[in-house]
């Protein structure tokens, strides 16, 4: 799903680094990464307080195997700290505070063993790489989802989508029949069918 929000409500796509050409990145070690994600793995690999990290890393890929066993590094780090952390299906997190912890006293035991463990850091990229496994621009998938369902000219680049939708005024101009009720024009239907394409993409 694409980060941030553009004035007519919907989702403004990503100024990140993403790119769909596969390339290879070499980490100070002389470690060589492969694939989609090989400039992001080198840097988290690099940056890795946890030798465990460094293990899973090395094959330039994270399974749910062996972030689930990241997992239970960070939480068994944040036990000996006396909290308690689970996680739900969604990937979700709660921490529960023993009696007579402070939130700032817990909330910093938490961080802590965040930080020494990369908790976040691979969290991040194992979502990344399982939701947008090529690395792709977000911006492609969808505006191509755009063109399927007739949202947008056939001719349209993503260069052209960008600039559209990082105008507030062009963005309504285009694209307000879809989500602005009180557009003219304003196609309910076709408003759905550009949500799930936002949503989904």
């Amino acid at each position: 799903m694409l980060s941030g929000c553009a004035g007519g409500g919907h989702t403004a796509p990503s100024t990140g680094t993403a790119t769909s050409a596969s390339s290879s990145a070499t980490a100070k070690d002389g470690t060589v990464f492969t694939g989609y994600y090989a400039q992001q793995i080198k840097r988290t690999y690099d940056d890795a307080h946890q030798s465990l990290t460094k293990k899973i890393l090395k094959d330039s890929k994270i399974t749910d195997e062996e972030f689930n066993e990241l997992s239970e590094h960070f939480s068994d780090c944040a036990k000996q700290q006396g909290v308690d952390v689970t996680f739900d299906s969604q990937g979700g997190m709660q921490t529960t505070y023993p009696a007579g912890m402070s939130q700032s006293d817990g909330d910093s035991a938490v961080a802590q063993c965040d930080e020494d463990n990369d908790f976040t850091s691979m969290s991040i990229l194992h979502d990344s790489m399982k939701s947008n496994p090529k690395n792709e621009d977000p911006a492609v998938p969808l505006l191509q989802c755009l063109k399927k369902n007739g949202l947008a000219e056939q001719s349209m680049t993503v260069d052209d989508y960008k600039a559209i939708v990082s105008d507030e005024n062009k963005d309504k101009d285009v694209f307000g029949k879809y989500f602005d009720e009180s557009a003219p024009g304003y196609d309910a239907a076709k408003a759905k069918l550009y949500e799930a394409c936002q949503t989904n993409s």
